[in-house]
């Protein structure tokens, strides 16, 4: 019994621990290089996953990506209408623009995927000028900007409880390019930023964005890896799919996330937010997938079957012989 109570309370110390380590304090880690707790020294600030040998963002070799046959996703929720009841809450948490999907129900299945996955929020990465900013780079072109929809897989409660387990979450990335016009279907986002210059304020969307209206039309097209989150503790529990595709925005929608603070209201000094991404990571012998549904599964063999070659060498030597 006395056993019995002791391997409670370790499971119980293990269960707080994993979800303090999701919950890391702003001040704890940085995006800026050279800072002591900066993304250069993740890897022995939190030597427990950011030192491991999966680690995310990745540069994407196209030329170098495996076509395979994944399959498309099913969606539900990300199509022209909101779900019933879909309430969105965007937060300046000191590190990013995080979105909490607070009501509705966003879920992702298909596509290789183990088993469906529940959207619980999405967030952004982007830098301080428009050469640098996307955490996921393709040939190594960095686009100004990336946003990550994190999914929990539906056999746990939570993103904290699946980030303690393999392939817990799955993260449909998009990169963001510029445009000249604004973007319309984002306005619910950008005008909730005005009330959240600073670290710490949250506001609820008038409306819930509609991701039919500003997700690329094409979702087939997609790189697939094993990888890590893009932030402490980077627990090595996502499968990543970065879509070819990029989200569009204009400039001046862009430059709005750049005028946002990362200090408190009050503080002494403003500081806007710059960099906030993670510099790409080894690859360390992963394979990087490309979504091709008319690729041959591995192992298939010949682009012609058995059947089919049969039927041509028998019509070949019928020719023949009736001449």
């Amino acid at each position: 019994m006395e056993m019995k109570m002791y391997s409670y309370i370790a499971l119980f110390v293990s269960a707080v621990l994993l979800f303090s380590s999701l919950q890391v304090d702003g001040a704890s880690w940085s995006y800026v290089i050279g800072e002591e707790n900066g993304p250069d020294n993740w890897d022995t600030v939190f030597p427990d996953y950011c030192s491991k040998s999966k680690q995310s963002p990745i540069n994407i070799v196209s030329k170098s990506a495996e076509h395979k046959p994944i399959g498309d996703f099913t969606l539900v929720g990300f199509g022209s209408t909101a779900p019933t009841d879909a309430r969105m809450k965007a937060e300046n948490n000191g590190h990013t623009v995080e979105v909490e999907l607070t009501s509705g129900n966003y879920f992702v299945s298909e596509g290789g995927l183990s088993a469906p996955y529940k959207a619980a929020q999405f967030h952004f990465h982007w830098g301080n000028v428009n050469t640098v900013g996307s955490e996921h780079t393709v040939d190594g072109k960095q686009y100004p900007a990336e946003v990550h929809i994190v999914c929990y897989n539906t056999k746990q409660a939570s993103v904290a409880e699946a980030a303690g387990t393999e392939d817990g979450l799955t993260v449909l990335g998009f990169l963001i390019d510029i445009q000249d016009e604004d973007n319309p279907a984002f306005a619910p986002l950008f005008d909730a930023l005005s009330g959240i210059q600073f670290h710490g304020d949250h506001e609820d969307l008038a409306t819930p964005l509609i991701f039919g209206d500003i997700l690329p039309s094409n979702l087939s097209s997609f790189y697939r890896y094993s990888g890590s989150l893009t932030t402490p503790t980077c627990n090595e529990v996502v499968v990543w799919n970065v879509f070819t595709n990029p989200i569009l925005i204009s400039q001046a929608q862009m430059d709005m996330f750049r005028s946002l603070n990362k200090n408190e209201l009050g503080d002494a000094v403003n500081e806007t937010y710059a960099d906030t991404f993670r510099p790409v990571q080894p690859l360390n012998g992963r394979t990087v997938y490309l979504n091709d549904l008319n690729a041959l599964p591995r192992g298939s063999g010949s682009l012609i079957s058995p059947v089919t070659l049969g039927s041509v060498v028998a019509f070949v030597l019928a020719t023949v012989l009736l001449k």
